[in-house]
């Protein structure tokens, strides 16, 4: 498989921090629950680095307890994949947003734990490309 088959990607005319306080307000209505935001240029950064918007990378880490119980209920490790995290970043002059699609990530990891969830995977993918859409 190839990168962008296991990946939810699109372009934001915004910002990115703009664009992940988007993300928070979209899961929010979409009754998501936001665990926390990271700066990953911060964490990542040289000491003489000097940030620009043109470096940023933020990351959301966002759930939905009623759509993850039974993946955990039907192979406990598939929380290894949890929560959802949404990537913002930078690059040239373009904001992105991406996910990973755990409609097409889970059935390789876990494909017994999937037979037993039905369309389940797929939903979640059908959300979050609804979350990233409402948020760029």
């Amino acid at each position: 498989m190839q990168l962008d088959e296991f990946t939810i990607t699109m372009e934001s005319q915004k910002g990115v921090r703009e664009a992940l306080a988007a993300v928070w307000k979209a899961a929010a209505r979409a009754d998501w629950i936001i665990l926390g935001d990271y700066d990953l240029a911060g964490l990542l950064a040289e000491p003489s680095d000097s940030p620009t918007e043109k470096s940023e990378i933020k990351s959301i880490d966002i759930c939905h307890p009623q759509l993850a119980r039974p993946f955990v209920a039907a192979e406990k490790l598939t929380a290894l994949c949890m929560p959802c995290n949404v990537l913002i970043y930078r690059d040239g002059s373009r904001t992105h947003l991406a996910a990973l699609r755990p409609g097409a990530m889970m059935p390789e990891l876990f494909a017994q734990a999937v037979r037993e969830l039905g369309d389940l995977p797929e939903r979640i993918d059908r959300e979050l490309q609804a979350i990233l859409e409402a948020a760029s």
